[in-house]
């Protein structure tokens, strides 16, 4: 297995938020960047995936693949990083940004459909952030990270 790690900013930045993002671009879903090239049209790998572990103070970036028989992992490591330096380095699609929009505003809904949802959000936001409004203003954070945000955040982090 290949596992590649980044230190990142705290969770109640806006840059973690735009990780977030990232991590999804990158490897959420079968038609994500990483998942497409290496486990279905290159078939290098197993699975792969990306994500951000945000914490309070700082968090962790974790990119992850398991090679098939005959590659190796640096193989991987040599395909994973040329997704990564796209991202670095040129915009997402139009599409594949509104793609984001959707998944994390369902996201958004859905974590707020039951009262279960609610009281979890709202105790996450209390004793996390300090700022209980999140309930209702998240997603508007998510909504206003632009492409240029999420290339740029590529790049530092």
């Amino acid at each position: 297995m290949v596992l590649a790690t980044y230190r990142t900013p705290s969770m109640k930045t806006r840059e973690a938020r735009a990780l977030d993002m990232v991590s999804s671009y990158l490897s959420d879903g079968k038609s994500s960047k990483l998942y497409k090239k290496l486990v279905d049209d290159k078939k290098m790998a197993l699975q792969v995936g990306a994500f951000n572990n945000s914490q309070e103070d700082y968090g962790m970036y974790l990119i992850y693949g398991i090679p098939m028989q005959g590659k190796t992992a640096d193989d991987l490591i040599k395909e994973i990083d040329e997704e990564i330096v796209k991202v670095q380095t040129q915009l997402i699609s139009e599409n594949d940004y509104q793609k984001l929009q959707n998944k994390f505003e369902n996201q958004y809904v859905n974590s707020n459909a039951s009262v279960e949802g609610i009281a979890d959000n709202l105790a996450t936001y209390y004793l996390l952030y300090g700022d209980i409004n999140l309930i209702n203003t998240e997603i508007e954070i998510y909504r206003s990270i632009t492409r240029e945000e999420i290339r740029d955040v590529a790049k530092n982090i």
